[in-house]
């Protein structure tokens, strides 16, 4: 698995070294203050493949929200491309608004579900620009960083600037500092094709004064980070997932408020050598995706780009996470088409290739570096299925973010596993998976594990890898790295468990720090009986009787509630190292072993079963949160073997122990 994430990252590294791009400098811009209604413009988006169009957009008028909020231009579409599409659609967010020539803004949303879907709000440029001035922490582990070189673009980049210059002639101000703003009959857009616009709008001229965009931090500092979170869930577009999966990664993602919806058709897959686009360019208009996990199974969202300065990007006008400083995914996108619908529409788009980092994700918008490759956690799901004799391999990689890539890697590898055998029918999942990370000093985690469900088997055999993640990405000492996930599943349609029949020793009377064998008699599910022969070593400080509790390992240790002398205490000890807390898990039992454990207290009746087992409950799940389960202090020593069964019941014996 090393070898093979050195060698992904050595694609990377070439490909993203050697990719030409095309850049362009940020354009003036005007603020809300030169703003009044009747203000006439144009928006740019894509509407289908790549082609940057244009749609006619009127001012209503600016609201300003007080209290140091920001504030919002209300707008009217209208045009051809707004009666195709009835309207602003989901996917424009982020389509740059400009007035004679100059950026005003983006699309951000439209004023609610039922109302004129040709009426929106528009970002402040602004307030999109003060992303450019927040702090950016993410990104400064071990895990390579890539940097694709863009000196030798300088030439192209004279020759936008030049045409930028050309376009902003075309305006007609002498004075860009003090101009006369009056609604004019038309516009040219980059096709030059002319726009009538709309006659009724006011004509009374305002006094405007045009920002020089190199020098906007020192007028307008940096944007309040004291917002609220949006009420309404995230919306993430997803691809790879299906209904099953979705629901899955909805009920990962719901403490996060995020929301995932397989409306976009978000593809690319593909080999590692096409993960980078080797030619591509970027511009104001252009579709821009956002992803939190891309490859086979992709998490993410696609807006539109709304200004570009050399090689930083802003996009969206309203947040895809609102998680502030990030860690995505930046890739281009195409437009396959629209989905128009009686009140809102949507694009339906292609994720594309890799081309640079989103950094900043706030309440307007999003932020990212072109040329920068976000530190990943790649992730291999291999799944067969012996009954219809599939072998799958899966690849996708998730940026780093410590409290959503647990999350995100069960649920990848769950949607991997029910990709392949396409059913919720009942059967038997075998896990093996493989955590590289600097949390454990021999550098590997290593688990394995048996589940059997009547139905979606796949929910219960993700779990340990989200547990053991959770344990590395939590950890209040130290941050660490995660280099890379492998998980291999194996899935059979029939019922592998087994009941313990009986327990035989050889013999009732036994000595301190004797061995005694037990015959252990299996039942397995419709299938003949077996037996196995395991030697157990009584305890050397055994006295009087010794009453044995052999159980499968997935089921609740009842005996050891009642061990006398030994401290349970569910109370986290601060403490103790992720390493730790890890090792301790991997001591967890297994559903397919047998153990053989102490018993003090005999349970006699179904009240005191019941009681026992409502308590270790409480007791277990206390413990598996603070990483204490079968450390040295909560358990007694017992014995293990493993099976190929998932055993179901437990089995008592008791033994005489003579001096």
């Amino acid at each position: 698995m090393r070898k093979i994430i050195e060698q992904f990252t050595k694609i990377i590294f070439f490909l993203m070294v050697f990719v030409p791009t095309t850049v362009f400098a940020m354009p003036p811009i005007m603020t809300t203050a030169q703003l009044h209604a009747g203000m006439i413009g144009t928006a740019k988006t894509v509407v289908q493949g790549d082609k940057i169009e244009s749609f006619n957009v009127e001012i209503i008028g600016v609201e300003d929200n007080g209290g140091g909020a920001p504030k919002q231009i209300m707008a009217r579409a209208y045009g051809h491309m707004m009666n195709d599409t009835n309207g602003v659609i989901h996917g424009m967010s982020g389509s740059p608004v400009y007035v004679d020539g100059y950026l005003i803004g983006a699309v951000a949303r439209g004023i609610g579900s039922d109302t004129n879907p040709h009426i929106f709000f528009i970002t402040p440029i602004e307030d999109m620009m003060k992303l450019w001035n927040f702090p950016d922490e993410k990104n400064k582990g071990k895990i390579n960083q890539v940097k694709i070189n863009t000196n030798s673009h300088e030439q192209q980049l004279a020759e936008d600037e030049k045409h930028l210059e050309t376009i902003l002639k075309k305006v007609g101000s002498n004075d860009k500092k003090n101009v006369n703003s009056k609604t004019s009959s038309t516009v040219n857009t980059d096709n030059s094709s002319q726009v009538v616009l709309s006659k009724s709008a006011k004509t009374d001229t305002a006094k405007v004064t045009f920002v020089d965009t190199a020098n906007w931090e020192k007028k307008y500092g940096a944007e309040a980070d004291s917002l609220d979170k949006p009420k309404n869930p995230i919306s993430l577009y997803v691809s790879g997932f299906s209904d099953t999966a979705r629901e899955f990664l909805s009920e990962k993602l719901e403490p996060f408020n995020m929301q995932p919806y397989s409306l976009n058709l978000m593809t690319n897959g593909g080999e590692q050598d096409s993960l980078v686009k080797s030619d591509y360019t970027l511009n104001a208009g252009s579709s821009v995706g956002v992803a939190i996990a891309y490859g086979d199974f992709s998490v993410g969202a696609v807006g539109t780009v709304t200004a570009i300065d050399n090689n930083k990007i802003l996009a969206f006008g309203h947040p895809f996470t609102y998680r502030g400083n990030v860690n995505y995914f930046m890739t281009d996108a195409d437009i396959v088409g629209t989905a128009s619908g009686v009140v809102n529409g949507q694009k339906v788009s292609s994720m594309g290739h890799i081309i640079g980092r989103i950094n900043q994700d706030r309440y307007s918008g999003v932020s990212g570096i072109l040329g920068q490759y976000p530190q990943v956690v790649p992730v291999k799901v291999t799944v067969d299925d012996k009954n219809l004799n599939r072998h799958m391999v899966y690849g996708s990689s998730i940026a780093y973010d410590e409290e959503l890539l647990p999350n995100l890697a069960a649920s990848i590898s769950y949607a991997a596993l029910d990709r392949t055998i396409d059913s919720l029918s009942a059967g038997t999942a075998n896990i093996k998976f493989k955590i590289m990370t600097n949390a454990v000093s021999s550098g590997e985690i290593d688990r394995s594990n048996m589940y059997y469900n009547s139905a979606n088997v796949g929910q219960f055999t993700v779990s340990e890898l989200g547990q053991l993640l959770s344990i590395i990405c939590s950890d209040e000492h130290k941050n660490y790295d995660i280099t890379g996930i492998s998980v291999d599943m194996s899935f059979d349609n029939e019922r592998k468990t087994a009941s313990i029949l009986n327990v035989i020793p050889d013999k009732l009377i036994v000595h301190p720090g004797e061995v005694v064998n037990l015959k252990i008699i299996l039942q397995p599910y419709r299938a003949a009986k077996e037996q196995l022969l395991v030697p157990y070593t009584v305890p050397k400080q055994q006295t009087g009787d010794l009453v044995l509790e052999i159980r499968g390992g997935g089921l609740v240790p009842v005996a050891a509630l009642a061990m006398k002398g030994i401290d349970l205490s569910p109370e986290e000890d601060k403490s103790v190292t992720a390493e730790t807390k890890i090792q301790d898990f991997l001591q967890t039992d297994k559903n397919n072993e047998i153990i053989i454990d102490r018993a003090v207290k005999q349970i006699t009746n179904d009240a005191e079963q019941k009681k026992a087992v409502e308590n270790a409950i409480k007791m277990q799940n206390k413990m598996e949160q603070n990483g204490q389960m079968n450390s040295a202090s909560a358990v007694a020593p017992k014995q293990k073997i493993s099976t190929k069964y998932i055993i179901d019941n437990v089995v008592r014996i008791k033994l005489k122990v003579k001096d």
